[in-house]
């Protein structure tokens, strides 16, 4: 199996997914100013990796660019 990364690389992955995410949220509209709990997004995100399995999973694991059982994910899904 995929070995469970350290925290600092944790860290950077989830900072990762969060730039991706704000990215999405706010290319189409092109604003300046906006505020966007991406954290908040992330950790309910990460929760419900807890609770899905199959295909809902791997969904999850690939729009957040990795798994909650270690990393074993290869370039991370395209958010939206």
């Amino acid at each position: 199996g995929a070995e469970t990364p350290g925290p600092g690389r944790v860290s950077q992955l989830v900072t990762d997914f969060g730039l991706r995410l704000f990215r999405a949220a706010l290319g189409p509209r092109g604003d300046t100013n906006a505020v966007l709990a991406t954290h908040g997004a992330t950790s309910v995100l990460v929760a419900l990796q807890v609770a899905t399995a199959g295909r809902g999973r791997r969904q999850l694991e690939g729009a957040l660019g990795f798994s909650i059982d270690g990393e074993g994910r290869g370039d991370p899904s395209p958010v939206w």
